[in-house]
């Protein structure tokens, strides 16, 4: 009988059991980061979908102010030039075509609040737009990690709001 099989028994099952979570964790961690793109994406370009929205709304309108018509024609062009991928270079464009977006935007709002004036009802800001944009897309709590972290107490204060 060879019993040098029976001496290795406990490294055989620690591997198999090894290997086991691994494959788990690769599985898991396929689907945590899904769920993680899905729900970044979803929150990066809910407030794009809003802004055209509402957009559609104040056209709907048929409000006859050059302003106005000008601001919102510029608001469609610059989110035509928006990519919806992921790359380096998109995500920088992104940014910057962002910035652009929420200041015509604001000015749209304005000159709607300037053009409606109704003092009983307080007008729409960005704030307030920007805050139920948030509220429907949630916000996610992004772990990063830098030098310091050897010295934080704990990994709550690491967590920042993307």
């Amino acid at each position: 009988m060879d019993f040098d099989n029976l001496l290795n028994l406990e490294e055989q099952y620690y591997q198999e059991g090894f290997r086991e979570g691994q494959n788990e964790n690769i599985t898991q961690n396929f689907l945590e980061g899904k769920q993680y793109g899905l729900q970044v994406g979803f929150q990066r370009f809910i407030l794009l979908g809003q802004m055209e929205g509402l957009c559609n709304v104040i056209e709907s309108y048929g409000l006859q102010n050059p302003v106005l018509v000008k601001n919102i024609q510029t608001i469609r062009t610059l989110m035509k030039d928006v990519k919806m991928n992921n790359d380096d270079e998109s995500v920088v464009e992104y940014e910057k075509v962002l910035v652009k977006l929420k200041n015509k935007f604001r000015t749209v709002l304005i000159t709607l609040q300037r053009l409606v004036k109704n003092e009983k009802k307080k007008g729409l800001t960005f704030e307030i737009f920007e805050d139920v944009s948030k509220t429907i897309a949630g916000e996610i709590k992004g772990f990063v990690e830098d030098e310091n972290t050897a010295e934080r107490k704990n990994t709550q204060d690491q967590a920042q709001s993307w």
